[in-house]
């Protein structure tokens, strides 16, 4: 480990590369951040949340009735809490830059720098992610499924504020959006399971009776679209990830 002073020099240094990344101008042979197919994507996805709110009450009542055998998924759906990924992340980064790699060899600071890049991704992936669901609760306020008697699924009390009021998105499902699309990223090969999985995990939080179905189709949209939407502005800048024309997923640069 290096000393205090040259960890708050290294920790100034990589903010000062992180800034440098985010002013620098694309590089035009990348393609947009922000592509057709993407805006694609929000359109269908948007279009299948008001299909399927109609629906919220019903689906809500079956899927978290007692007698259903799926009742019992709720033990698993805190695996999609944001704390059990940012913080591991952070630490990461954080015993990365606390490192001293000045002696060590060339193939081992690559691999750690690969490490580094990764975990700081994954950190800030998941938190603008859970940053934007956040303010979209607050300024849309709907109500959440144990109100459902009461108020019913439509109840939608903008900037009132309150975890009662905080069903629509998902948190949770936005995080496991991010997760899913950030794994996907890491491993290719494994990327339809990992999404189905991840999907999965983001389901519990209906049967918990936490969210509705539109809330969980709508933050793991949101989770997935911000952290592919981020690898590929690093992918524009040459930071962390590459991308190609016409390539929707970027790939880790070596």
């Amino acid at each position: 480990m290096a000393d205090s002073s040259s960890i708050v020099q290294r920790l100034g240094n990589s903010l000062a590369r992180y800034l440098h990344i985010i002013t620098a101008r694309p590089h035009p042979e990348t393609g947009p951040v922000w592509t057709a197919s993407m805006s694609m994507a929000v359109a269908l996805i948007a279009f299948l949340v008001l299909a399927l709110h109609p629906y919220d009450e019903y689906l809500s009542r079956m899927f978290t009735s007692p007698d259903n055998d799926l009742y019992h998924l709720r033990r698993i759906t805190d695996i999609g809490l944001s704390k059990w990924y940012v913080v591991p992340a952070l630490i990461i980064a954080m015993c990365l830059i606390a490192t001293d790699w000045q002696n060590l060899p060339h193939s081992r600071r690559r691999r750690l720098h690969l490490v580094y890049t990764q975990a700081s991704f994954a950190f800030w992936a998941i938190t603008l992610a859970g940053t934007f669901t956040a303010l979209a609760k607050f300024m849309i306020g709907r109500a959440r499924p144990p109100f459902i008697d009461t108020l019913g699924t439509g109840s939608f009390s903008p900037f009132a504020g309150g975890d009662d009021l905080a069903s629509f998105p998902s948190g949770h499902s936005t995080t496991m959006g991010a997760v899913g699309a950030i794994l996907a990223l890491w491993f290719p090969r494994w990327r339809v399971p990992i999404i189905l999985a991840t999907m999965f995990i983001a389901f519990t939080r209906i049967v918990a009776q936490a969210h509705y179905p539109t809330d969980t189709v709508a933050g793991y949209t949101v989770g997935f679209l911000m952290a592919v939407t981020l690898a590929r502005f690093l992918a524009s800048r040459g930071a962390i990830f590459r991308c190609e024309q016409g390539q929707f997923l970027p790939v880790i640069r070596s």
